[in-house]
């Protein structure tokens, strides 16, 4: 069976970025993934210190709920982003899991190699209440598209829900697009 790792970025477990996963989460059930969704409004996670233990000593020096996250995400066979933007960019919440995914890199010897586990699909959904996000938050989006290369996940889909509320983004093309081309993905 095929794990899909879903992360929503938001602090509300049932806001906009959760209806785009639980979404996704129909879409790839049906592609055969068992999906599991990570609310990190729910956990504990503290700010990355910098202090480069993780260079050192191959983990994180922070034992809080993070720490079961990093086997998750080397388990995943797909990984799945939802994140809201809040101020042009996307949240501190998000931000900060981002920032701990630091201790899943080593540099030794200016050789740098990812721990990201087993070669994995991805996909990244922003999502925001301006009409026009779809056109004004690329950068956004590009960036996290990046984030997930950067580990190397290669086969990544990606997409903005502008006007999104939990009541209406089911029905949003932008969401329909995207899981379109999660499917498209999916069946190469």
């Amino acid at each position: 069976m095929k794990k899909m790792l879903m992360i929503n970025g938001s602090p509300r477990s049932s806001g906009s970025s959760a209806e785009i996963l639980r979404a996704v989460a129909e879409s790839a059930s049906g592609k055969g993934f068992v999906c599991e969704m990570i609310n990190l409004g729910e956990l504990r996670i503290s700010h990355c210190k910098g202090c480069r233990y993780c260079k050192a000593h191959g983990k994180c020096v922070i034992d809080d709920d993070m720490s079961p996250l990093y086997g998750k995400i080397q388990d995943a066979d797909a990984i799945a982003f939802s994140v809201p933007v809040y101020f042009g960019a996307e949240n501190g919440l998000f931000k900060n899991f981002l920032d701990r995914l630091y201790a899943l890199i080593d540099n030794k010897d200016g050789t740098r190699t990812v721990r990201f586990g087993k070669e994995k699909k991805g996909i990244v959904a922003v999502n925001c209440g301006a009409p026009d996000g779809n056109m004004t938050y690329h950068g956004i989006m590009a960036h996290l598209f990046n984030v997930l290369k950067s580990f190397g996940v290669t086969d990544i889909s990606s997409g903005i829900v502008p006007k999104a509320s939990p009541e209406t983004v089911r029905g949003s093309q932008f969401l329909k697009d995207l899981i379109e081309a999660f499917e498209f993905q999916m069946s190469l």
